[in-house]
């Protein structure tokens, strides 16, 4: 089909090597031959007169023409494509189709995870494909290159629909043998401490935990700096490190490494992390990635069957912080601990491993 001379076919084409860049990856993207996408844009410089993309050392770049004809182009595309998902019925039983999802190791831990055990038993025929962080992540949503944005309030767009996943607090996790994790830790133990932080991407951007923390602004002694969330809780043990990590990513791996979890200093409580569920507004028809979202939100990491021991355990290292501060007011001796020292640290971390 032909609009004012031009083979609307060419669009999808198009599309691709303004996105791509590079002839190959557009012809693998929209499943051409090279000879045929190479034909094709031999087509397109036709109509519109100009080169389109032109060679610029080892890499093809935008001529300004097609600088200007990329985004609307691209918008056009995901609205074509929405448009005609709307009315399609999505039986997750029988779906072939595929799924990107934009989410750190964190929510993958915590969330996918469980997802992927639903979409295994009962969609088997669904491809999920979980994409790692970038410097924007609202921008791989403008662009259509995910399905689903994950990812705290303070990273999504303004311009599509968002949703509330979850609220997450943080807390200080160590390993058990510290001897310096038992009770409640001050503000200056806490600072006084050697640190494991996360630092990520390109930018080495700092966690949301380590922006608030920094607001502080009190010296702290670094002593390791890992890649990601997941792989935090290893590097402590068998050391006298802290970090400060997600509490449900910190409640899986007590119940398997020998770790103590610990409530934050109370004179700078982290404000709660909310972790949002984001996707593009053309796919608010779209019957696939509505389900999707859907089991995200059903299958989201709830609160563990250890909540309410942790929040005792929370309430106790109050207890003793507060006694802790009247002691140095008095002038006095240790707070009184339930059954003595030793049945509190073994309470302690009974409480946190499980």
């Amino acid at each position: 089909m032909r609009f004012k001379g031009l083979d609307l076919n060419l669009l999808i084409a198009l599309d691709a090597l303004l996105t791509e860049r590079n002839e190959s990856a557009a012809a693998r993207k929209v499943f051409l031959s090279q000879s045929a996408m190479s034909g094709a844009l031999a087509r397109l410089r036709e109509h519109f007169q100009d080169a389109l993309l032109v060679p610029l050392g080892r890499r093809m770049v935008l001529t300004a023409a097609a600088e200007g004809l990329a985004a609307p182009l691209h918008q056009l595309m995901l609205q074509i494509e929405a448009t005609v998902g709307a009315g399609m019925r999505f039986d997750p039983a029988t779906s072939l189709g595929s799924f990107v999802v934009h989410a750190s190791d964190y929510i993958t831990e915590v969330v996918l995870t469980r997802v992927a055990e639903v979409i295994a038993r009962e969609a088997p025929g669904v491809i999920l494909e979980i994409v790692p962080p970038f410097d924007d992540p609202a921008a791989t949503l403008e662009t259509g290159d995910v399905d689903l944005l994950i990812t705290p309030e303070a990273y999504t767009s303004r311009s599509h629909p968002t949703h509330l996943l979850y609220e997450e607090q943080h807390v200080v996790v160590g390993w058990r043998e510290n001897p310096r994790l038992v009770g409640a830790l001050t503000t200056e133990a806490f600072f006084d401490m050697a640190h494991v932080v996360v630092r990520f991407l390109h930018s080495r951007a700092l966690s949301y935990a380590e922006s608030e923390i920094a607001k502080v602004n009190r010296p702290r002694r670094i002593e390791l700096i890992a890649p990601s969330f997941t792989s935090v809780p290893k590097l402590l043990v068998g050391t006298k490190r802290i970090s400060v990590m997600h509490r449900r990513l910190a409640d899986i791996y007590a119940r398997a490494l020998p770790l103590t979890v610990l409530p934050l200093p109370l004179p700078f409580p982290i404000p709660p992390l909310r972790e949002m569920i984001q996707h593009h507004h053309v796919r608010a028809t779209d019957a696939g990635v509505q389900w999707l979202t859907a089991l995200i939100r059903r299958r989201r990491s709830r609160s563990s069957p250890a909540t309410s021991r942790w929040n005792g355990a929370l309430q106790w290292a109050r207890e003793c912080a507060r006694a802790r501060t009247h002691r140095d007011e008095l002038g006095g001796g240790d707070p009184p601990r339930p059954g003595g020292d030793g049945e509190a640290r073994r309470t302690h971390a009974a409480s946190a491993h499980r």
